[in-house]
């Protein structure tokens, strides 16, 4: 099978939308399936798609807004038609309600193709990238424009992937229909496992950090951006009662600024790390430095690196969010939280009970076993096979 990716998010940028985009393609081609990744230019695209001969990429304008510089506006779509007609390709999944989305559309259109179309992004929770203004004044009209763009896609889309059931929710909340299946992102579970590195290496990252041996790490690793709520981690550390406990926040974006200023008016300085961006493809001996992973985010869509961090056999203490509910199994590979107030007393649990801490990371490692890019890769492509078959009937209806 030909299969067409469409993403205005790929790496070299780091995100769970790129994450997701390369496990998935990855996962298909070791199934001996041809795979396009169609996205935008980007910082660094040039050195990265050496290894990458099966990316396609179109010059874009960048966006000026402080949170979405790293996405590019695409002008006259319909000139790029032509060479992506030339993939022939069976099937399109797009991955993105923009630029490549309604790239996306056009091609579907003109050829006549099945369209398969996921929700990555709770929207709700990112309408102050678009004007913070507009959505503390009135954010029931920009969502109203969320909820127009997401039925545009579902409408066309002969099936719509969603990640979660707490997604398949939120889309019938919204009132709109569709073809909806369930599939949970899967990743590289071998890249996040402990054996996977050397002790020493681990040890020598851990040094350059400014970490002591003795010392308890709580790890945060993800995009610093408002709607993940990191003031929570930090406001929940100040009230900490362990010497030896260090929080590490592994990441780059907008928010890092105002939460390095707020780690300095709490007087933590010396408790809290930041390292800034690291590439995805660096990022797992960061998971073996860590004991704990902290979460408070209520963005997500599933929560790639809960199940990254699970796989490197980190317990989780993640703040409680329906989405979760099938990745943190409370009190046995993680613990929730619901109120702030809560969070030290749980770090504080795991870190002064080893045998806890011991059993949650074995159970940690086990809960993770569904989510291998394997199974991502053979249930999208299940998804596949019923848009080509739904499309085939439509078609066959039509004649």
């Amino acid at each position: 099978m030909r299969i067409g990716l469409f993403t205005d998010s790929y790496n070299p940028y780091v995100s769970g939308v790129s994450t997701s985009l390369f496990m998935l393609a990855e996962g298909l081609r070791k199934l001996g399936h041809e795979v396009f990744v169609i996205t935008t230019t980007s910082k660094g695209a040039k050195e990265y798609d050496k290894n990458y001969p099966y990316i396609i990429r179109f010059k874009g304008i960048p966006i000026p807004k402080k949170g979405l510089k790293m996405f590019r506006y695409i002008p006259f779509t319909r000139r790029h038609l032509k060479k992506i007609s030339q993939l022939n390709l069976d099937v399109i999944h797009v991955h993105t309600e923009f630029s490549m989305g309604g790239l996306a559309l056009r091609f579907k259109k003109q050829n006549n193709l099945p369209l398969v179309y996921t929700v990555h992004t709770m929207y709700e929770e990112y309408l102050h990238f678009v004007s913070k203004i507009l959505a503390k004044i009135n954010p029931k009209w920009m969502l109203t424009g969320v909820k127009k763009l997401m039925r545009k896609y579902i409408s066309k889309a002969e099936v719509t992937i969603v990640p979660s059931r707490k997604i398949k929710e939120l889309m019938h909340s919204y009132q709109i229909e569709g073809d909806y299946q369930i599939v949970p992102t899967g990743i590289d579970l071998t890249k996040f496992q402990q054996k996977m590195y050397k002790k020493e290496d681990v040890n020598k990252l851990r040094n350059s950090l400014g970490i002591k041996d003795d010392e308890f790490v709580c790890l945060f690793v993800g995009r610093i951006s408002i709607e993940k709520n990191i003031e929570v981690l930090l406001k929940g550390f100040k009230k900490l009662n362990c010497e030896n406990t260090k929080l590490l926040i592994v990441g780059s974006g907008p928010h890092l600024k105002n939460l390095k200023e707020l780690t300095k008016k709490l007087e933590i300085g010396n408790k809290v790390i930041f390292t800034g961006l690291v590439p995805w493809d660096e990022i797992g001996p960061y998971y073996q430095i860590g004991d704990v992973f902290l979460n408070a985010s209520k963005s997500e869509t599933q929560g790639l690196t809960y199940i990254e961090a699970l796989a490197a056999g980190l317990p989780l203490i993640v703040k409680y969010d329906k989405v979760l509910e099938t990745v943190v199994e409370d009190q046995v590979n993680g613990l929730f939280f619901y109120k702030a107030e809560q969070l030290p007393k749980l770090i504080q649990k795991i870190s002064q009970n080893k045998k806890l801490a011991l059993q949650m990371a074995k159970d940690a490692v086990e809960s993770v076993e569904k989510y291998s890019q394997e199974n991502y890769a053979l249930n999208a492509l299940n998804v596949y096979k019923k848009a080509i078959e739904i499309a085939q009937k439509q078609d066959l209806n039509s004649n």
